[in-house]
């Protein structure tokens, strides 16, 4: 299990640039973030067998990673800051049921995981090996300095990001003890179950991105030429949308009028392949898990973030589809202003050079 850290990096500078994360947080305007586990689906269900006496406040873990299982910088340092301010038994618990899950099919904490992380998650082991004592877990945090609790806690959050999309169930209860991992299903609206690899967590209808989006095919010139592109505009009702949200949470880079930047193959147009119809899109999540492996070996499937999905099924111009299957790639833009009136400014423009794919399916 690896990390991005260059999404990490562009987490941290936006929150000091913008210097609002700890003052959203003591004047309680942070967002509402619950795409992660609940409070109370955090909370062990025996206290006891984690070496306290009440049930522990799971609230401030609960909305942390729901700011990154949605990719909010503005919250995330904020409630990590308070995280590691509260008991040790709530970074005990956040990071001891992830990383209890972990270890049901993986046997390290991960090449690029924190020291810190590293001897916890041999504490997480030997807890699966003593039929589930957390006790050894809390002594372990209670042990680190503030410097090892926020490694881990980073390390940990990784995990959430990919274990945790809309799982509530995925940690009720926090059985440490030795078993199988939890057996997970591919979901999507209006669709049936199909079946997924153990430790594989992939809910479609828990990643469309929280800002709507329209889009407009359209050719861009560029100094190799002519390409295909999207501009994309924000839907009306989603103030969410924009360039803020581009920026900061989807890491788009600025807009080069007539360049063309480096293809992203994080980034994937759908096209089906039979009409020529645009169907979505979307993020591939190996490009976050795996970033140090060739991007033909993500899977091209699997996804941490659907931008946009097509609400009904038009094909493009045939011009803008031999482009297109030309070039294998297309420029997306934005934002625009939904209404045309106003002419884009370069200077407040991002674009990312995505990859598309001919397929039958988002």
């Amino acid at each position: 299990m690896t990390k991005s850290h260059g999404r990490k990096k562009r987490a941290r500078n936006t929150s000091r640039n913008r210097g609002a994360a700890y003052a959203a947080a003591n004047a309680g305007t942070l967002h509402q973030h619950d795409s992660g586990p609940s409070n109370t689906d955090l909370q062990p269900t025996n206290p006891s067998g984690w070496g306290v006496e009440t049930t522990p406040d799971m609230r401030t873990a609960s909305a942390l990673i729901g700011a990154c299982i949605e990719r909010c910088a503005l919250c995330q340092q904020a409630l990590a800051a308070k995280l590691l301010d509260e008991e040790p038994i709530v970074l005990a618990v956040t990071a001891g049921s992830v990383y209890t899950l972990h270890a049901a099919t993986e046997p390290d904490a991960g090449s690029l995981a924190s020291a810190p992380s590293q001897r916890f998650f041999r504490l997480v082991q030997q807890a699966r090996a003593h039929g589930g004592d957390g006790r050894m877990m809390l002594t372990g945090v209670e042990m680190m300095n503030r410097a090892d609790r926020s490694a881990l806690l980073e390390d940990a959050l990784d995990l959430w990001t990919f274990y945790g999309h809309k799982h509530p169930r995925l940690m009720r209860g926090h059985d440490t003890g030795p078993q199988d991992a939890p057996h997970f299903t591919f979901t999507s609206p209006d669709s049936d179950h199909v079946e997924a690899d153990p430790a594989t967590v992939l809910d479609l209808s828990g990643l469309a991105h929280p800002a709507e989006y329209g889009v407009r095919a359209d050719m861009t010139l560029t100094e190799v030429g002519r390409v295909a592109s999207l501009g994309l505009y924000p839907h009306p009702e989603t103030p969410e949308a924009g360039y803020d949200d581009l920026r900061e949470r989807l890491a788009w880079e600025p807009y080069i009028p007539e360049g063309l930047p480096e293809e992203n193959p994080a980034w994937v147009l759908k096209v089906d392949s039979t009409s020529g119809a645009l169907l979505g899109i979307v993020r591939l999540l190996d490009a976050t898990l795996l970033p140090d492996r060739a991007p033909r070996e993500w899977r091209p499937d699997a996804y941490d973030v659907i931008l946009w999905t097509a609400p009904e099924q038009k094909p493009v111009s045939a011009a803008w589809l031999e482009t297109a299957r030309q070039t294998g790639s297309t420029l997306l833009y934005g934002p625009l202003d939904p209404t045309g009136a106003t002419r884009p400014d370069p200077s407040r423009l991002l674009a990312v050079h995505a990859h598309c794919d001919f397929t039958d399916r988002l």
